[in-house]
């Protein structure tokens, strides 16, 4: 678990109250530094698990579980257990039917207490949410943060919904959803985040981060750079260098889908990217949608598209191994690919997630590419408000004229925000307030909320570390748990005690008075954190090590 542990190195004998083993330092002599480890972890793992575990029973049957109530722990903690595929076995085990098809009213009513810890112990997505290790501990206020927020945007009334894609001006300018993700999969929705969204320009990043992974950075970067434009997303310019500015606006778009598997046929150029698109969502309950009216729009009133192409075509910009025709027409369906607002902050968290599936766990974007990713979507993924973005918010993000947004919190989170009505940069009003309210309340100034993958600072536990920011995160996930030290309601650091939630075994997964132990350390109640026992551990053998 890290740094922080204190050895007593003068106690006679290293014993365990969860253990009947009583080790002789002579006996030592013969363990190496790693059993004597493991011996502890295991040790204190066993203590740990007693601790947390025998919590939950304090209902009216002290040696039964209510299911129920075990369910709505979890969702309190931002796990879906119907959904989530880390759970599968778990379900099936307190399921009264043997098919796949679960639902609440199918599973027992109360499990005994043997067969819970069994079930407990064996999964590890639950155990870290009994333990408190995810990447938000407390999730509950959290949750009740972003509602807060949700809530004080929707009064926001300016914008115009856009009119240039026809199919798209039909949106009601009063739709406003929103969605957070966390790189453990803890998720939480607010208002009309079940309701589909295009992707539009938001697809951008993630096809930057396909053709990156299929063609490499030399070959993608010979015709589009890295640069903001200065420029509307749609304008027919290059860079001087006859490059696209970047791969966030039209023209480099176009440029990367002159690339993307240019040797392939047209069908299977639009099944491997949707192929690789899903594979970052899996899990989540939801499949992405090819929405083709949208797509069809867009197909007969993009002229200006059109023109782009021309453009590029005639300054050598695109592969000419593929015709224009095709070129437009893959650029226009990935833009037409549709998602709930839900799903989409899954999709961010992947991205969050070093290109990970925070599901799965499955690599599907190297984390190579998702470097280049982060920085252009840092400096370029709100068009030509990305400096001001950049400068007032300062998390990596991309808006696309549906009204969609994701931002990018790497290694903590993702986050989806749709609202139909734009400004005249063409990013939803109501969710760039979002996250400027979101970042004034969890930051401890401005520009201070995100420390980047590409940073040089990184500290002894392999994690980027700036004590000047909101946030501390890792440069790409390991699976340990991160502390978020952030002023306010929503997200505590790591040592502190989860808050009571509701009925029984609610008062949080580890309160001393249900038989839960606290995960700080008290020095006058002594050890009985679980997390600090491990710290503690884990300093002191260190130190005995040298």
């Amino acid at each position: 678990y890290g740094d922080s542990v204190v050895f007593c190195g003068h106690i006679p004998v290293i014993s365990s109250n969860m253990s009947n083993e009583i080790v002789e330092p002579d006996a030592l002599d013969n363990w190496n530094p790693d059993q004597v480890y493991q011996k502890a972890l295991t040790w204190v793992g066993e203590e740990l698990q007693e601790q947390l575990l025998e919590g939950f029973f304090q209902g009216t049957d002290p040696d039964y579980v209510v299911v129920q109530h075990f369910l709505e722990f979890l969702r309190s903690r931002g796990i879906a257990p119907l959904i989530d595929p880390r759970l599968k076995d778990f379900i099936a085990a307190i399921s009264t039917k043997s098919d796949s098809r679960y639902s609440y009213n199918n599973l027992k009513h109360q499990i005994p207490k043997a067969e819970f810890k069994t079930l407990v112990l064996a999964n590890p997505t639950i155990l870290s949410a009994i333990k408190g290790e995810f990447v938000v501990e407390d999730f509950p206020d959290l949750a009740k943060s972003i509602d807060e927020i949700f809530e004080d945007c929707r009064s926001e009334t300016s914008g115009e919904v856009t009119t240039y894609i026809p199919s798209l001006a039909h949106y009601p300018a009063t739709k406003w959803g929103a969605a957070i993700c966390t790189t453990d999969g803890q998720v939480h929705c607010c208002g009309d985040a079940e309701d589909l969204v295009t992707l539009q320009s938001v697809t951008k990043p993630i096809f930057y981060g396909l053709c990156l992974d299929e063609n490499g950075e030399k070959a993608v970067h010979e015709t589009v750079g890295k640069e903001p434009s200065g420029h509307g997303f749609n304008k027919i310019t290059l860079a001087r260098d006859n490059k696209a500015h970047n791969p966030l606006i039209n023209t480099g778009a176009i440029s990367l889908a002159s690339q993307y598997l240019p040797d392939e046929t047209m069908a299977s150029r639009y099944k491997s990217a949707i192929s690789k698109y899903q594979a970052l969502v899996e899990g989540s309950g939801e499949m992405l949608h090819f929405n083709n009216t949208v797509y069809l729009s867009e197909l007969h009133s993009g002229h200006r598209n059109y023109a782009i192409g021309y453009y590029l075509q005639s300054k050598g910009c695109l592969n000419e191994k593929v015709n224009l025709k095709e070129t437009l027409e893959l650029y226009f369906q990935m833009c037409s690919i549709e998602t709930s607002v839900r799903n989409a902050s899954v999709l961010a968290a992947a991205l969050a997630n070093g290109g990970r599936n925070v599901f799965t766990g499955n690599q599907v974007i190297s984390e190579r590419s998702m470097q280049n990713m982060l920085s252009i979507m840092f400096s370029c993924g709100m068009y030509d408000y990305s400096g001001e973005w950049a400068f007032e918010v300062g998390i990596p993000a991309k808006s696309g004229v549906s009204g969609l947004i994701i931002v990018v919190i790497p290694d903590v989170m993702g986050i989806a925000l749709w609202s139909p009505p734009l400004d005249s940069y063409g990013n939803s009003v109501r969710s760039v307030k979002f996250a400027r309210e979101m970042v004034n309340r969890y930051s401890k100034g401005r520009n201070q909320n995100v420390l980047h993958p590409f940073s040089n600072r990184r500290s002894a536990d392999g994690r980027y570390h700036n004590d000047q920011r909101g946030f501390v995160f890792h440069p790409f996930p390991g699976r340990r748990p991160l502390d978020i030290s952030i002023p306010g309601p929503g997200v505590r650091q790591h040592h502190t005690q989860a808050r009571s939630t509701q009925q029984g075994l609610q008062p949080s997964a580890l309160n001393t008075q249900q038989g839960l132990q606290s995960n700080t350390l008290n020095t006058q109640q002594g050890l009985q954190s679980s997390a600090a026992l491990l710290r503690n551990f884990t300093k002191g053998l260190r130190f005995f090590m040298k």
